[in-house]
């Protein structure tokens, strides 16, 4: 089944139940900071059961004012972004692209609709519209922080990057040394790398820069840990992006994408440091003997069981994922 056409009733229906099933995350864009009464229900709801929420608006910063229904949630982050003119709303695993602001829930003041856009059934679509929010979140401007969304202190010293971003290997730079705080490749080309955490440390995107523009693989971050998408820049500009789609893959995904996001959980699970960790490391010296909680993250996530059969390095454990996967 590809995407759902919805009418004002199945909009409005649809909008109430994306938060209501909420797991994870909540990530709603809306030119309009006003909020219908059954809106803000939900969110407080959400944030009882600790879902990360992000509200983006548009139009007049200054419209927020006087408004207090939100000051008290620990998990919501308010930004506002001055160019943002449609309304996106998702949770983890449904979009909508709707007309329907958050105000106007009922059908009879407005004719709305909207299309439903879910994870499992269009992949490309879903990722895309993630990608299109991601864009203007990282361009925005934050206006409120709940207690339990402030972000980690994010480095700009490359040294401190450098120090924590995994598999430099994998980019061409077999030396870490800096030279005026950028990276020289075995090509005597340099480059400066990029990296942002989610709130609880784990990594967000890496990347490289050449000149002040995006070069080579950005490789993006489920709030998992997993990697969820490539994409891929020359010079700053898009040339090609690669879903790694690991609920119906239509093609194999890089073995060094399994690591990396293997590498991620190590990160959020144990809080240790990856830059180290490749594929001949044993997974021990990042574990301690709490293996299995490693093995039960990552077989939650691909919604799969018994995958492991006693893997003693990463090479052992991407490919035992490797052949759930694809074998």
């Amino acid at each position: 089944m590809a995407a759902e056409f919805l009418s004002s009733v199945g909009t409005s229906y649809q909008i109430d139940r994306l938060i209501s099933e909420a797991k994870g995350e909540i990530v709603f864009l809306s030119p309009v900071f006003k909020m219908h009464e059954s809106i803000i229900l939900r969110f407080n709801q959400a944030d009882q059961r600790n879902v990360r929420t992000t509200l983006l608006y548009g139009n007049e910063r200054n419209q927020i004012r006087g408004q207090k229904w939100f000051k008290e949630l620990k998990n919501l982050r308010i930004l506002y972004h001055d160019k943002l003119n449609s309304c996106i709303y998702r949770n983890e695993k449904e979009l909508i692209v709707t007309s329907m602001g958050l105000t106007d829930l009922s059908s009879s003041v407005h004719t709305n609709m909207g299309v439903l856009i879910t994870k499992l059934r269009d992949r490309k679509a879903f990722e895309d519209g993630i990608y299109e929010q991601e864009l203007l979140i990282e361009d925005a401007e934050e206006v409120f922080s709940g207690t339990n969304y402030q972000k980690s202190e994010e480095s700009s010293d490359p040294d401190e990057i450098i120090a924590e971003m995994p598999y430099l290997t994998y980019f061409g730079i077999e030396d870490r040394s800096l030279v005026n705080g950028k990276v020289k490749a075995p090509s005597g080309k340099l480059y400066f790398p990029e990296m942002e955490l989610y709130n609880d440390g784990t990594i967000k995107y890496q990347g490289f820069k050449k000149t002040r523009q995006r070069h080579g693989e950005w490789i993006f971050y489920s709030y998992e840990g997993f990697v969820n998408e490539v994409v891929i820049y020359e010079n700053g500009s898009y040339v090609h992006k690669i879903y790694c789609d690991y609920e119906n893959p239509a093609k194999a995904i890089s073995k060094y994408y399994l690591l990396f996001g293997i590498g991620n959980s190590i990160k959020k699970l144990y809080d240790r440091n990856i830059s180290e960790l490749y594929f001949d490391s044993r997974i021990e010296d990042f574990t301690g003997f709490e293996k299995t909680k490693l093995y039960y993250h990552t077989e939650r996530f691909l919604k799969k069981r018994s995958v492991f059969d006693q893997p003693e390095t990463f090479q052992d454990m991407v490919d035992q994922v490797y052949a759930a996967l694809y074998e």
